[in-house]
């Protein structure tokens, strides 16, 4: 597992609705760096660790004891295998996954560094009030300020109720984008699956090419005698899970949009 994404509409019952499905929240070692971005009292936290500086890197990394404290509505959390994260060996907090501008957090699976010429070409797309926010030459970073430059130009980056629809076109164009670039760089790597959120909603796209699987599954709690609590509504997005655990594969080339009353949609990339 390298990209965890979940939402529901009772903060205070996350961890109990996860439990079940602990097991599926180990990404096995070696782990190079981890990080979590969460919504908490309408604000994006971020929660990043090089997993240098949390322990020994060939254990695996149990994200339910990190998420188990916090109440949160929409959670999207990374962790990065030591033998894929090119800046290991520097490895500063501000390269650990998610990142953030404003309200919104993406992470992204795959390849952790962007060659020069790629990043420049990439970076020439984005404005200049969102370049001057780049850090560093990770391909999540390039990725959320390339979307977000996408929603700049049909303005709609700061609408709160910005429509399903629009993020899911923005987001296949981002991810093509990156594509057409690689090819004409001679690149052999392609963007990976991505979950981003804008504090309201969830989005989980998986490429047709390079994207890891990736299984919805509906979360549920119980009430104090055993039934289904039917108040409570939550979706755990994970490449951990399988059909086996209740859960339902979303097909390579496919975007699934979680809605702030906790509808799934999923839809074909090239169909948006």
């Amino acid at each position: 597992m390298s990209i965890l994404a979940c939402m529901c509409n009772q903060p205070q019952r996350l961890a109990e609705a996860l439990a079940p499905v602990r097991a599926s929240l180990v990404a096995p070692g070696p782990i190079a760096r981890w990080g979590m971005g969460y919504i908490h009292a309408g604000e994006v936290l971020l929660s990043r660790t090089p997993r240098s500086a949390a322990g020994d890197t060939s254990q695996p990394l149990d994200f339910y004891a990190a998420i188990e404290p916090i109440k949160s509505d929409c959670l999207i959390a990374h962790a990065a295998a030591a033998a894929d994260d090119a800046t290991a060996s520097s490895a500063p907090t501000e390269a650990t996954q998610p990142f953030r501008f404003r309200r919104w957090m993406l992470a992204q699976d795959g390849a952790t560094l962007v060659e020069p010429a790629v990043w420049q070409a990439l970076a020439d797309h984005v404005p200049d009030f969102l370049r001057r926010n780049l850090r560093g030459r990770t391909a999540a970073e390039l990725t959320l300020h390339v979307l977000m430059a996408m929603l700049h130009d049909q303005g709609m980056l700061d609408d709160p109720n910005l429509p399903s629809p629009l993020a899911r076109r923005a987001i296949s164009d981002t991810l093509a984008l990156f594509a057409s670039t690689l090819t004409r760089a001679g690149a052999s790597w392609r963007p990976g699956t991505i979950a981003v959120s804008n504090s309201r909603a969830l989005w989980v796209a998986r490429p047709e090419v390079s994207g890891a699987p990736t299984h919805v599954r509906r979360l549920q709690v119980h009430d104090d005698r055993g039934y289904r609590d039917d108040s409570f509504r939550g979706v755990l997005i994970t490449s951990a899970l399988a059909p086996g655990d209740g859960a339902e594969e979303v097909p390579a080339g496919s975007v699934v949009a979680v809605s702030r009353d906790l509808r799934v949609d999923i839809s074909s990339l090239a169909a948006t």
